[in-house]
């Protein structure tokens, strides 16, 4: 399924969006460049100002593979500060995504249908995105989806932001927002899983580390690791969010994601604090948000993802061998049969009906080009849904009606014991001390 420069209009089915960079320079994903933007009203999308009242803004381009493989680019645009947009009805931000879908030959229905399951699922958090018609620079682009980034705000993963290069002790325990990456950089911190395989984490927020924000996360990592595989004093739920866990599991599994613990894989932790009675609040891990489904339904084996996985699935199979996990996914698989599936199918029914024309003049837009083009909604449709037939039906096999006794929630993460006393950084490890005690981060005793 490919798809040519020449001349093609918006479809007038969708709002559209014209951006126009300083000068008419070309974008780069190296540099930001200046830029105006509008949008056009369309149904119940509003408008963002208007051919005569252009908003500022800056654009790059973004991703790696699909920046780099494809025609049809991937796009970030930040408003200036102070000066967020509340863009098309979602919440209001200065950071936003185009997502460009070029890699998509399944009626782009791939991160639609992976963000309608992750809402209907219960993730506490899943990007929004609404479909536009992008002209950069008076060249038709073709379909875009304007999509909110995954990022630390009070209408996305809503936690405390910590500051780079923080180095109070008090302050560095969280927010964390990380990502387990598969594209090396400067700023990874590694370790390794405990079946060898290397680990990269790109710190998302904070980005740029201070020495105890770094040996902080590493400390917080390598607990995590140990207890995902058993070891160590601390057990699996008193660090890691079981229900959120296994509702990204779900959401991957159902959707045959090949790559999703391998890159774009977050997780995030809020900041630690004491309650009314002086007792130490210490937030979990959570996995999620979800991001970037592109692999989805690519490798098309009736097997598990962890199973002979084409992309290494860093700690997905060993969560599955944890009984309180899994009993977590037995819980929500069984909702998702009673109601959600039904949900997620009338969603994919309202995306088809709104894109069908402008994704047609999107693939002759981009026809003779590299991009993956969908001119023919319908049949596209029709592939994607049995292949996501095809996936429940298999899960079935394997795992029946699942488990209609409803989730209770984890370990409480209000702690017996009173907040510490302080928190030290020594010899470059970070300790505790509590009642006359040394303790490591991980509540490690130290001698």
């Amino acid at each position: 399924c490919t798809a040519g420069l020449f001349a093609v209009s918006p479809s007038g089915t969708l709002p559209v969006m014209y951006i126009t960079t300083q000068n008419k320079q070309d974008v780069s994903r190296e540099t930001p460049v200046e830029a105006t933007v509008y949008v056009t009203a369309y149904g119940d999308y509003p408008a963002l100002g208007s051919a005569s009242n252009q908003i500022p803004l800056t654009i790059r381009g973004r991703g790696n593979w699909t920046w780099k493989e494809f025609d049809k680019k991937p796009y970030k645009i930040v408003f200036a500060q102070g000066q967020g947009q509340k863009l098309l009805g979602m919440h209001k931000s200065k950071h936003w995504a185009l997502m460009a879908g070029a890699d998509d030959c399944l009626g782009f229905l791939k991160n639609t249908v992976g963000y309608a399951l992750s809402e209907r699922i219960g993730l506490p958090y899943t990007p929004h995105q609404v479909p536009v018609e992008l002209v950069l620079n008076g060249d038709y682009k073709g379909l875009y989806f304007v999509t909110e980034t995954v990022r630390i705000d009070n209408d996305r993963v809503n936690i405390h932001e910590q500051q780079d290069g923080e180095t109070k002790a008090e302050l560095i325990t969280g927010g964390w927002l990380v990502e387990i990456d598969n594209y090396p950089s400067e700023g990874n911190v590694t370790f390794r899983e405990h079946n060898g395989e290397q680990v990269m984490v790109t710190p998302q927020s904070p980005e740029e580390l201070s020495s105890v924000q770094r040996t902080y996360i590493s400390n917080q990592l390598n607990a995590l690791n140990d207890a995902i595989y058993g070891q160590g004093s601390t057990p699996l739920a008193d660090i890691l969010d079981l229900t959120d866990a296994a509702r990204f599991y779900l959401v991957q599994e159902i959707m045959e994601d090949c790559e999703s613990y391998h890159g774009s894989c977050y997780l995030y932790k809020d900041r630690d604090s004491t309650d009314t009675r002086g007792r130490q609040v210490v937030p979990k891990w959570h996995f999620g948000p979800v991001w970037d489904f592109g692999n989805a339904y690519d490798r098309h084996q009736e097997r598990f993802i962890y199973d002979s996985p084409t992309f290494t699935q860093i700690w997905a199979e060993q969560l599955r061998r944890n009984d309180l996990f899994y009993e977590r996914v037995q819980q929500l698989w069984y909702q998702y049969r009673q109601s959600g599936h039904k949900k997620v199918l009338a969603d994919i029914d309202a995306f088809v009906s709104a894109i069908t024309s402008a994704a047609k003049r999107d693939a002759e837009r981009w026809q003779n080009s590299n991009v993956r083009t969908n001119g023919d909604m319908s049949g596209r449709k029709k592939e994607f849904l049995n292949l996501l037939n095809w996936r429940i039906d298999w899960l079935y096999k394997k795992w029946g009606e699942g488990d209609s006794t409803p989730i209770t929630d984890d370990v409480p993460t209000v702690l017996s014991e009173p907040a510490p006393a302080a928190i030290r950084l020594v010899d470059g490890q970070l300790l505790i001390q509590r009642d006359g005690q040394t303790f490591t981060i991980t509540g490690q005793p130290v001698e």
